[in-house]
């Protein structure tokens, strides 16, 4: 091969890399943006004012379960309710209405009777960590959200995280590129939900990896955390 037509063949292929990059990346953006949208319209319909027992009572519980995240919003539907649970950072994210906020500030019953849900609806999920077998790597969220029945719904982010793409930069360094390219790894995510521990469980490990769409991602999520 001659160094002309091998020049022809890289000039080929890094024009088609480069096409192909800034396409991934406008979709990303795409995505990004509408994820960013989403979240802007959340927050500003979710403005809740509580009273001065409601906010007490929200840094008791904060104080009392430091391994959790305390999410006081309304929501209309499931998707609504991932959306704000996904924003946690901590072992567990707990949605709860205003209204059941404002019910258990205002009366010890009705405050016993939903922490005891809580504690019953945490404790069955440390339960299956033995049950989960290889899929507990998988998991990198749990929440859990409340509604004023005392309904408990379940949600679990799962992630899984491929090999690190390099082909590209491999092939710039084979062409004596000085061009530095980040590294990405292949990543998909879901998430699944359920009105019992039973049927979440159930749900993540039915998962099919193979029926979800990689993104390309440069670190990945923390692993969930099931002991308490």
């Amino acid at each position: 091969m001659s160094k002309i037509e091998g020049y022809s063949i890289y000039q080929s292929f890094y024009e088609k890399s480069v096409k192909s990059n800034k396409t991934e990346q406008t979709e990303k953006q795409k995505v990004s943006e509408s994820k960013a949208a989403k979240t802007d319209r959340l927050e500003k319909e979710n403005k809740v004012t509580l009273s001065k027992d409601a906010k007490k009572l929200l840094e008791e519980l904060k104080k009392t379960y430091g391994n959790m995240d305390f999410i006081i919003a309304d929501y209309d539907s499931e998707e609504e309710a991932q959306e704000y649970l996904s924003r946690g950072t901590k072992e567990y994210s707990v949605l709860i209405d205003p209204e059941t906020l404002e019910a258990m500030a205002a009366d010890e019953e009705t405050k016993k009777k939903y922490i005891g849900i809580l504690e019953d609806s945490v404790g069955q999920l440390t339960d299956i960590k033995e049950q989960l077998g290889e899929k507990e790597s998988e998991v990198t969220h749990i929440g859990i959200s409340i509604d004023g029945d005392g309904k408990v719904s379940f949600f679990a982010e799962l992630e899984k995280v491929g090999e690190r793409q390099k082909e590209f930069v491999d092939k710039m360094r084979e062409a004596k590129k000085a061009e530095k390219e980040e590294n990405y790894e292949k990543t998909k995510k879901t998430t699944v939900q359920a009105d019992s521990v039973e049927e979440l469980l159930e749900k993540i490990k039915a998962v099919d990896w193979e029926q979800i769409k990689a993104e390309d991602t440069p670190t990945s999520g923390s692993r969930f955390d099931f002991s308490v």
